[in-house]
């Protein structure tokens, strides 16, 4: 269920941010190259595949293009451990970020190593046919190669890999989505969240935290808060969504999202690690995003 967290329509907080001005860039930006984001090492023999399989670790891979679901299998992806070998994955999920708008991730499960004894998984690799579009896109279509790239480590917090404008055409269909607001802006991260350091459901503190950086007509750079956060929280899972929505105020016409900014100390990942503070910047217009 995606819940609201910090719903306070008494208050919209709008700061003026003295930051040095952002460089335009929309927060639907065009993303004609498909790439991963991010691919950080979640838990180490924690969680379990549908089969049955117990006992296993995980890596969400996030991808900037939307991945379709029955393209994905579990031979799709090697990881590269750093003793040289090569693993499988027992199973590829689009699990716990499970709705259509969450597409981007890609939950790989299996034994990668061991955070102790060795071999660490360092890097994952793309060797099948997936398919897959770009936000906003109609038809999905092969996924042209796509680089390898290395594996955060199981010690690191979360961190934010991407952020953009939720397009009434992609939202519409979200059956929990924000309740209020007028514009909403997803938030991916590159592990599954919960509060630090309970494990809980996220709260108030972490709505009060968030900023929506936009750039206005004029250049001045502006802060939103957001009136509350929409989220997935399962409770009764080891592995928690990676997607959180900022449901924001209406903002004046032309203002492109540049960044999102939190607070540390405040969410942390199915390892129990906490983020340190985010000061996400989106890139740059026609500059592929990683």
């Amino acid at each position: 269920m995606r819940r609201l967290a910090g719903f306070a329509l008494a208050a919209v907080v709008v700061l003026v941010c003295a930051l040095p001005m952002a460089a335009s860039a929309a927060g639907s930006i065009s993303r004609p190259v498909p790439s991963i984001l991010s691919a950080a090492w979640g838990t180490d023999n924690g969680v379990g595949c549908p089969t049955g399989q117990k006992g296993l670790d995980n890596i969400p891979v996030i991808f900037n293009w939307f991945i379709r679901r029955s393209s994905i299998q579990a031979t799709d992806f090697q990881i590269l451990r750093s003793d040289g070998t090569i693993a499988t994955p027992t199973c590829a999920l689009q699990f716990p970020a499970y709705a259509p708008d969450e597409a981007q991730t890609v939950n790989l499960i299996g034994d990668f190593g061991d955070s102790v004894t060795g071999p660490t998984p360092v890097a994952i690799r793309v060797v099948g046919a997936l398919d897959g579009k770009a936000r906003g896109a109609r038809r999905w279509r092969p996924l042209p190669r796509v680089a390898q790239v290395k594996v955060s480590p199981l010690s690191g917090g979360p961190y934010i890999v991407d952020a953009w404008t939720l397009t009434p055409a992609i939202y519409h269909a979200e059956p929990d989505r924000c309740k209020v607001g007028k514009t909403f802006v997803r938030v991916v991260w590159s592990n599954g969240l919960t509060a630090y350091p309970t494990g809980a459901e996220i709260g108030p503190d972490v709505t009060a935290s968030y900023r929506a950086i936009y750039t206005l007509r004029n250049g001045k750079v502006v802060a939103f808060a957001p009136l509350a956060v929409a989220f997935h929280y399962h409770a009764k899972v080891a592995n928690e969504d990676n997607n959180q929505d900022l449901c924001l105020p209406r903002l004046p016409r032309g203002a492109k999202l540049t960044g999102v900014k939190i607070g540390g100390g405040l969410i942390q990942d199915p390892n129990g690690d906490a983020n340190v503070p985010q000061n996400f910047r989106l890139p740059l217009p026609g500059i592929p995003t990683r």
